[in-house]
């Protein structure tokens, strides 16, 4: 019953965002997002960009999704991050300055629940050995970056990077973890979308620090 409640619940969220995407002009949408929209067919358009180092192809007006690889599905959870994402991006600005999650609008109500899963489970893999996170983040396309014992910026989508920082522990001081992004992110997603994205940016580090 549970997992038939989760299901109904995806399909009704997914269902929802393509319908902000079609509703949305598909042109600024893209402009503003940095993806690319191209006619593909005499009724058909595609929207290209990359979300977490993978090419996705999204067809329209069927919002069908597809990424560069034959036989790789595109799981809900990313279609409708990405749909969010493209819907409020005509109007959404980067701020060029960066804050962590709990100074979001509404990150306040879901931060106990992303440093649950989020922050603790990054400084469990990492905390004793901060420089393998360089390595784990290259195949999402992730950069080492200036910040802590050791960061690394990840491009999630074209204009929302994620960087996730580290600071190794010592005899007084047991390892911490940070993650933070730009101040207008939430133009782009909102505080529990980003959480999810966070979550699975981490899930991924992870599985590739242990593959």
């Amino acid at each position: 019953m549970r997992e038939n409640t989760f299901q109904a619940a995806y399909r009704e969220a997914l269902q929802r965002a393509r319908q902000a995407l079609l509703a949305s002009d598909m042109a600024a949408c893209c402009s503003g997002g940095g993806a690319v929209l191209a006619r593909s067919g005499v009724d058909e358009r595609t929207i290209r960009l990359a979300f977490l180092n993978m090419p996705v192809y999204i067809t329209l007006p069927q919002a069908c999704f597809r990424t560069a690889y034959a036989g790789e599905q595109v799981p809900a959870w990313e279609q409708i991050l990405i749909m969010h994402y493209l819907a409020n991006s005509a109007r959404a600005r980067l701020q060029h300055t960066l804050i962590n999650y709990r100074r979001l609008r509404d990150g306040a109500v879901y931060a106990p629940a992303f440093e649950r899963r989020c922050i603790q489970p990054l400084v469990k893999a990492f905390g004793s050995s901060p420089g393998s996170l360089g390595s784990a983040a290259s195949p999402l396309g992730g950069e080492l970056a200036g910040f802590g014992d050791c960061a690394v910026r990840i491009p999630a989508l074209p204009r929302l990077d994620i960087i996730c920082c580290l600071w190794k522990g010592d005899a007084e001081f047991a390892p911490e973890a940070g993650i933070l992004f730009d101040a207008g992110a939430e133009n782009f997603l909102c505080a529990e979308d980003i959480a999810v994205l966070c979550q699975h940016i981490v899930i991924k580090l992870i599985k590739n620090l242990t593959s």
